[in-house]
């Protein structure tokens, strides 16, 4: 094997790993307690459900989901937009590892953790607390 095949070998590996190690850390976050999260709740804090939606505003996936989620905020209270450069110990809170990132929050327990961009029926469906 040559030097250039076992670097591309070796760096697809590591981007393997990588992505490995964050998919890791979001489903071991399902199943905890939220952090404190009243500073961006807003009057969603009471509801039951909540879907929070991490990004970061130079994040390209995020670019593209922002402006599905700021429609959908405009009718569903309970989608919280956080960009974790303003608010990083929050997304600490919620290991938030990658952006853009969907976390599912009900009875005050994380639920779901998606990450990466999602579709408009799916983010309903989370909303609404639908089977997916």
């Amino acid at each position: 094997m040559t030097w250039p095949l076992t670097f591309l070998v070796v760096l697809f590996a590591l981007i393997f790993l990588i992505q490995f190690l964050i998919e890791r850390r979001a489903v071991r976050a399902e199943g905890r307690a939220v952090p404190d999260t009243s500073a961006v709740d807003g009057n969603a804090h009471a509801d039951p459900r909540r879907l929070y939606y991490f990004y970061t505003p130079h994040c390209g996936p995020c670019k593209a989901m922002t402006p599905l989620v700021d429609r959908l905020r405009a009718t569903h209270r309970n989608l919280i937009k956080i960009n974790i450069a303003e608010a990083p110990e929050i997304a600490h809170g919620f290991s938030i590892a990658a952006t853009p990132s969907f976390v599912l929050v009900e009875a005050e327990v994380i639920r779901r953790v998606e990450l990466g961009g999602q579709s408009e029926r799916k983010l309903l469906g989370l909303l609404r607390g639908e089977a997916q």
